[in-house]
C-alpha cells in the first residue's frame, strides 16, 4: 500500500479554512467507503485551521456550521448531519490534532496529546480491504457518516506519516495564532507560519 502527497485539481474541493486542502474520494464497498489519501497534508491542515487565530472565527463552532464545512470538504454526505455527541467528538479530534502539531513545533514528545489523538481517531474504525486484484486499501468498517469522516482524517495522517511529512506539519507558536503550517525548511526548525515569520 502506498501513500503520496500529490497536488492536483482535487485539492480545490476543500473550503479555505485559512489554507487550501484536498477532498478525499470515496468509492463504495462493503465497508461503506474506501478512504482516499489524496492531498493528506492539505486535508489535515485545512481541518486544523477551521479554528482561526485568537480571537477569530470557528468554522466548526455549531453543529450546523461544522456540517456545512464537512459537506464542502466532501467529508459528509449532503443529507447527513451531526449529533451533539458527534459534534463534541469532532471538536476533540481537531483539538488533539492541534496539540500534536504544537508538539511538532516544539520538537518534543507529548504523550498525553498523542493518546488523545489516538482515542479520537479510533472512531474511524479502520480496516484493511483487499480486492480481487490484491489492491490493499484502508476503509472504515462503519456505515454511519461520522466514523467515515474520522477515517478520512486518520488515513490522511497515515499518508503524511508514511511520506515523512507528518512531523513537519506544525502549529504556529506566535501568540494567539496556532495556525497549522508545513515546515519546508532544510533544518525543519521553523516555529511560525508565514504570517508571523518576519515579525518573530
Amino acid at each position: 500500500m502506498s501513500y503520496e502527497r500529490p497536488h492536483d485539481a482535487a485539492d480545490e474541493r476543500l473550503p479555505s479554512s485559512n489554507q487550501p486542502g484536498a477532498g478525499p474520494g470515496r468509492p463504495r464497498t462493503r465497508y461503506h467507503r474506501i478512504v482516499s489519501v489524496t492531498g493528506p497534508l492539505q486535508l489535515i491542515q485545512a481541518f486544523a485551521n477551521t479554528l482561526g487565530t485568537s480571537p477569530g472565527p470557528d468554522e466548526l463552532g455549531t453543529r450546523e456550521e461544522a456540517a456545512a464545512w464537512l459537506r464542502t470538504a466532501e467529508l459528509l454526505p449532503a443529507e447527513a448531519g451531526l449529533s451533539n455527541s458527534e459534534h463534541a467528538a469532532l471538536l476533540r479530534l481537531r483539538e488533539s490534532i492541534r496539540d500534536v502539531l504544537a508538539a511538532h513545533t516544539g520538537g518534543r514528545e507529548d504523550a498525553a496529546a498523542a493518546a488523545r489523538l489516538t482515542r479520537a481517531l479510533a472512531d474511524g474504525r479502520l480496516v484493511l480491504t483487499v480486492d480481487p486484484a490484491s489492491a490493499v486499501r484502508l476503509a472504515s468498517a462503519a456505515r454511519s457518516s461520522y466514523p467515515n469522516l474520522v477515517a478520512a482524517i486518520a488515513v490522511a495522517i497515515a499518508g503524511s506519516a508514511a511520506s515523512g511529512a507528518w512531523p513537519r506539519l506544525k502549529a504556529c507558536s506566535a501568540p494567539r495564532c496556532g495556525q497549522a503550517f508545513y515546515d519546508e525548511s532544510g533544518s525543519a526548525a521553523v516555529r511560525h507560519c508565514s504570517a508571523h515569520a518576519d515579525s518573530m
